[in-house]
Formats: structure tokens, sequence, C-alpha cells
């Protein structure tokens, strides 16, 4: 509603549809982590003291918090992704018979040259 009071009603932002660009959220996310446990990293190689690590430890505490949420839904979507491809190649063995045709063909041949 403040959308449409602060713009006219064809640039209205509906806030019922999901999020369409999430990627971008990434985008920003994952540079920025990588440059702070990069930083982390440079920092223990070149000064490696108790002071540093304190340093960083004090600094770095968010992205230890955020990493320890995100292990759980990264083990379970590993987990939902290789159900998914092991699904996906049970169906296509199921309707391709090529293993099993030539499987059951050395099996019939080596009955008919035993008889």
């Amino acid at each position: 509603m403040i959308a449409t009071v602060l713009w006219p009603a064809r640039h209205a932002v509906d806030s019922i549809e999901p999020m369409d660009h999430k990627g971008a959220l990434l985008r920003l996310a994952i540079p920025m982590i990588a440059l702070k446990v990069w930083f982390a990293i440079l920092l223990l190689r070149f000064a490696p003291t108790r002071d540093t690590l304190v340093w960083i430890a004090a600094t770095h505490w968010t992205l230890i918090l955020v990493i320890g949420v995100m292990v759980g839904p990264c083990i379970a979507l590993f987990r939902l992704l290789r159900a998914r491809a092991r699904r996906a190649h049970f169906r296509r063995a199921e309707f391709t018979a090529d293993a099993q045709c030539s499987a059951l063909w050395e099996t019939v041949s080596r009955l008919e040259g035993d008889g």
C-alpha cells in the first residue's frame, strides 16, 4: 500500500509474491564471506600471535554463527539433491533396456550353447 502511494500504479510493488531475485543476495554475500575468510587466513599466516587470534574471534564471530546455522540446511540440501539424482538415475534405468537386455542375451546364448 505504501508503494502505491509513493509511485504510480504501474510501478506498484506487490509484496505478496515471493522474492524473485534471491541470487542478488548470494552475489553479495559469497564474495564478502570469502574476503573475510581470506583476510583471517592472511592475518593468522603473517601474525600468528594470541592477540591476533583473539581479534579475529572478536571480529569474525558473526561468520562463525552464520556458518554454524547454515551447516544443517546444507546437509539437508545435499541429501535432497543426491536422492533426486538417484531417483532420476533409476527412472532412466527403468526405461533403458540396454544393460538388462545384454545380460539377458548373454544368459540365453550361454544356455543355448550348452544344450
